[in-house]
């Protein structure tokens, strides 16, 4: 950041920002005596949302402490919806007083998906004549907060990072009272996040109304350190209802996570086709029978037919003879990555364990230099020896890149000896 010295090298360190960071909004550059700095609070954090008229739409409270996400999310999703205007606050609902002092409520949104944040916000209200020093533990507020529907299932409302501290004058009582005068409103916000409903199997979707409990004993106010410098306020007091809409998240497919690159997941939505076990967990993987399954239908996502009635396995020749199974594949190739569209060569003299990093041709020779794998077999009539191949290793003769798919199929071909039509007959 650098420490200019007067405020043409203030210009300069904000100009490198903006066109290191390439920023689109506007920068304001203070003056050296930080008189905006010292109006607006604004160290060390502090986020400011204005709407489509420069009309601030969210204040947020000084940081780091009060630098939260959900607001400023909330705050953006509104003003989307709104073509760049804030739309009204809440209302608040109020319940009946109770020895000078009434309760608030209001949420914010009232609309939401399970696993979105609501913003649960309290406000008290002194009624009467005199001064009141109300108890209050934002740890323990959430206790107070009830959520049900007219089935009597209970909506589970669980607190979300950060809360933010009472709102109000400083100097106005401790952490655990707030001193409150005549007529005034104190607010307080809980953070929230909106579970499944509590001892249901699934998540109920629906209305659901919502009321705050706060209470006070004398034997728990007389726990307040330090002790406050009037008398607590005592007694129970119920906020006014709110209703919260509650709606569940859409059901999300295979391809909402991995993405629409791998084709597998693009055409086929059936997860259970080709895998086994369960999602996120070390037991999930792939079936042994995925090869045959898939490879045997026609053009297969746009790749060729392997196997199945006019497959390359069945064709005039063939690189093997008898059923294909899964477990023959895997004598050349590696699947690991076949998920994601990619074909791999194995080393046939690992036993399938290392991927192979050699030429095609040295590829083609692990098995055909008369000396097959433990695990290979030749029919009789052909052992694997004839001419040297060996000689094929040379790139002089054969490009390495290509070494004997240059002649022959790999699968299979109508051809002998899995040679390919060379001269497109």
């Amino acid at each position: 950041m650098g420490r200019p010295q007067d405020i043409d090298e203030r210009v300069i360190l904000a100009t490198e920002c903006v066109s290191r960071y390439k920023l689109s909004a506007p920068m304001v550059i203070d003056g050296m005596d930080g008189k905006v700095n010292r109006d607006y609070q604004a160290a060390p954090v502090r986020v400011t949302v204005t709407d489509i008229d420069g009309k601030v739409a969210y204040y947020a409270g000084r940081g780091p402490y009060d630098f939260r996400i959900p607001p400023i999310e909330r705050t953006l999703k509104k003003l989307v919806a709104n073509k760049g205007h804030m739309p009204p606050a809440p209302a608040v609902r109020w319940g009946p007083a109770v020895n000078g002092l009434r309760c608030g409520l209001s949420l914010d949104p009232p609309k939401v998906t399970v696993g979105d944040n609501v913003a649960v916000q309290l406000k008290f209200e002194n009624a009467g004549d005199n001064a009141v020093a109300v108890p209050y533990q934002a740890a323990d507020a959430i206790a107070g907060l009830a959520a049900t529907n007219d089935e009597g299932q209970v909506l589970k409302l669980e607190t979300s990072g950060r809360q933010p501290r009472w709102r109000g004058r400083r100097g106005q009582g401790s952490n655990a009272v707030r001193e409150i005068g005549p007529g005034e409103i104190f607010g307080t916000e809980i953070e929230c996040t909106v579970a499944a409903v509590s001892d249901q199997s699934a998540a109920v979707a629906g209305q659901f109304r919502v009321v705050y409990r706060h209470e006070a004993t004398g034997g728990a106010s007389a726990q307040i350190e330090p002790a406050p410098g009037r008398s607590v306020w005592t007694g129970t007091i119920v906020s006014g209802t709110c209703t919260l809409n509650v709606t569940l998240p859409e059901q999300l497919g295979c391809i909402d996570c991995h993405g629409d690159s791998n084709y597998h997941h693009v055409h086929e939505r059936d997860c259970t086709r080709c895998h086994v076990g369960e999602m996120g967990t070390s037991d999930f993987g792939t079936k042994d029978e995925a090869c045959v399954q898939c490879h045997r239908r026609e053009g297969l996502y746009g790749r060729r037919q392997i196997l199945g009635a006019g497959g390359e396995f069945d064709l005039a020749s063939r690189h093997l003879a008898g059923t294909i199974e899964d477990k023959d594949c895997l004598l050349c190739h590696d699947h690991s990555g076949h998920g994601e569209g990619v074909v791999r060569l194995i080393d046939p003299d690992s036993g399938g364990a290392e991927p192979w990093a050699g030429t095609r041709a040295g590829f083609c020779l692990a098995c055909h230099d008369g000396e097959p794998p433990a695990h290979v077999s030749f029919p009789a009539e052909s052992t694997g020896s004839g001419y040297n191949k060996l000689r094929l290793l040379d790139s002089s003769v054969i490009p390495a890149e290509q070494g004997c798919s240059c002649c022959h199929m790999p699968h299979g071909s109508a051809y002998p000896s899995l040679l390919k039509d060379l001269h497109r007959r």
